[in-house]
């Protein structure tokens, strides 16, 4: 969506999507850094634009907790990292009576989708960007984003869960799996599930990969996924009427191996 927004230096990814939204803007962390270039790097350039973002630290050491809250991150509940290999996977066919799983290839499918993700998410200040995000999708040729497979999930003809599969040039990426809190306990969840690894078997791709909860490990382990190691996950939200955190090196200060300040 906004491809030349993404910056990389050593141990730091960042994204920006354009959008103000900490479920758009990623950041990932592979080292631990010095504060400050955290700061100059990414909280003040997100700052800056008065965006929230989501940090995903996943070094083995990890960072640390009272200088990031500082920049004002705060540590929300970690994720599981999740692996297979593609032709490990043990698929399973799962029927539930009232449920058809749909591929979205419509851009009404693609709003549809989006404004599910809206109900289930609750976070008021994020829905109307999401809302932006899905609208921008779905006024892009398919071609665009061909790599991005999206599926609902309706019950008794009513979309009641999400689902998405992300192709990247050596995996596919679980997203999304979701179901809408009144239709759990039906085994919905695990119909979108079992239905994305039976479309992942037919793909190219030699590896599968995914964040999971803690206690959702289950499903994935039985599924033939493996545990690959835990993933800090932090959010920023930028003070309303603030577009800069004051603490930290002069604005025009280099970072210690030379690079300019974001």
């Amino acid at each position: 969506m906004n491809p030349k927004q993404s910056k990389e230096i050593t141990g730091l990814l960042r994204t920006d999507s354009g959008l103000l939204s900490s479920r758009f803007n990623q950041v990932v962390s592979n080292s631990v850094m010095q504060p400050r270039i955290l700061q100059r790097f990414v909280v003040d350039y997100f700052a800056e634009r008065h965006s929230p973002f989501s940090l995903w630290h996943c070094a083995s050491k990890p960072l640390d907790d009272e200088a990031l809250a500082e920049l004002h991150l705060v540590r929300k509940a970690p994720q599981i990292a999740m692996a297979s290999e593609v032709k490990q996977l043990a698929a399973e066919e799962v029927q539930l009576e009232g449920l058809e799983i749909k591929p979205v290839i419509t851009a009404e499918g693609i709003l549809a989708y989006g404004d599910l993700i809206v109900e289930m998410q609750g976070n008021p200040r994020e829905n109307a960007q999401i809302k932006k995000f899905y609208q921008q999708l779905s006024e892009l040729p398919e071609h665009k984003h061909s790599r991005l497979k999206l599926f609902l999930g309706e019950y008794q003809g009513t979309p009641v869960a999400t689902g998405c599969l992300f192709s990247s040039a050596d995996s596919l990426g679980f997203y999304d799996l979701a179901t809408l809190a009144e239709h759990r306990g039906r085994g919905i969840g695990r119909a979108m599930f079992q239905h994305l690894v039976n479309e992942v078997t037919y793909s190219h791709h030699k590896h599968a990969v995914a964040l999971v909860g803690e206690d959702q490990q289950d499903l994935w382990l039985n599924a033939g996924f493996y545990a690959v190691g835990e993933v800090a996950h932090y959010e920023f939200t930028p003070e309303r009427g603030s577009a800069h955190i004051p603490n930290g090196p002069a604005e025009n200060s280099e970072l210690s191996d030379g690079r300019k300040s974001a």
